[in-house]
């Protein structure tokens, strides 16, 4: 099978992990998998760095529609099965050669298109890629409760096939190391939608000292240090920006945490896991597949008192010494069931189920 995967390759979150992942494991299991982007970057960088096939056909701007008859002839020449896409422009585009050309078309959904974008531009994208979505041949989704939004859009449920989030698993003899003050680690974008906020408020509440470190950048820094300040646990809070390789926090951190208002199954969880940190998670998505009270702890998103007492638990156990027993068995839900192989055949029987019809 000869699949093409589409990203418009400015993508450095945890979408470019997936589609790198999802590749690698294809990879293993003996699909010919290449990836085009519209430009040189992190993604396209980041598939040369694992050894994997890429070509660039640059874009003059976002919606530089030239570029439309170099993509057809292309994936009719190199006859793919399948054109995986990435993203909204990628889906945007496919959408206007779809007819065109001679491979089957699907899409990966990775978060939920009706948050993805803000103001009008936004809304314009958002319809956009609704559009491409309903003429897609096939949809490959993460997030669960995206379901009743794609049918009640007229998306027939014959054509939605779930998938999950993986992770290359490497063990790398984590020992766990408890720190000396209960430190907290969130790696994330600092938007809206990731809730900091309600972190923010949550460790205001508890009696216990901490730390948190917050890895990532965004529009809402400036907000959430001062929110950070009114609420009188700056000195608690340490903003360490963006950060390509987050090992080192991981291993100086006793719990990861996400308060998310909404996700898939972030890739947080599984980079958690390699080193045996469990994790405090809003219930949203796919989340409660593999956070769960044995490797962690599920709150309900936006609930303050739940998240506190969440929090709280947690520090008992990093007190009690029983906070690596969840750790390790994160450790081991991860490596047993989210492999980049187990994503790949996943894949492979949703392309299969396209390709029979």
């Amino acid at each position: 099978m000869r699949v093409l995967h589409i990203n418009a390759g400015n993508e450095d979150g945890g979408a470019r992990t997936y589609i790198i992942n999802l590749m690698k494991g294809q990879k293993n299991i003996g699909v010919d998998a290449t990836l085009m982007t519209f430009q040189e970057g992190p993604v396209s960088q980041m598939a040369r760095d694992n050894g994997l096939d890429v070509i660039v056909l640059p874009q003059k701007q976002r919606f530089d529609l030239s570029i439309l008859s170099r993509m057809k002839d292309y994936i009719n020449k190199n006859n793919f099965d399948v054109v995986t896409t990435h993203g909204p422009r990628a889906n945007f585009l496919v959408s206007r050669i779809s007819k065109k050309i001679s491979a089957k078309w699907a899409i990966t959904v990775h978060s939920d298109p009706r948050i993805d974008f803000s103001g009008l531009k936004g809304s314009i994208m958002i319809k956009l890629n609704m559009s491409a979505l309903k003429k897609a041949d096939f949809i490959f989704y993460i997030n669960p409760d995206l379901v009743e939004y794609f049918e009640d859009n007229g998306i027939n449920q014959d054509n939605l096939f779930e998938v999950f989030n993986a992770i290359e698993f490497k063990n790398l003899g984590i020992k766990p190391t408890k720190q000396k003050i209960f430190s907290i680690l969130e790696v994330a974008r600092l938007v809206e939608i990731k809730n900091h906020r309600l972190l923010l408020l949550a460790l205001s509440k508890v009696n216990f000292d901490s730390k948190l470190t917050l890895v990532g950048d965004g529009p809402m820094l400036a907000e959430l240090q001062a929110y950070s300040k009114e609420l009188n646990i700056a000195d608690k809070v340490d903003f360490a920006g963006f950060h390509e390789n987050t090992g080192d926090y991981y291993q100086s951190n006793d719990i990861t945490i996400l308060t998310s208002k909404s996700e898939s199954l972030p890739a947080v969880y599984f980079e958690s896991a390699q080193y045996a940190r469990p994790v405090i998670a809003t219930n949203v998505g796919a989340t409660s597949k593999l956070i769960n009270n044995n490797n962690g702890w599920l709150v309900e998103s936006e609930n303050v008192d739940e998240l506190v007492a969440a929090l709280n638990d947690a520090y008992a156990s990093y007190q009690n010494g029983t906070l690596d027993n969840k750790g390790f068995k994160l450790f081991d839900d991860v490596k047993n069931n989210f492999s980049i192989d187990k994503l790949a055949q996943k894949f492979d029987q949703g392309y299969s189920k396209l390709l029979s019809r």
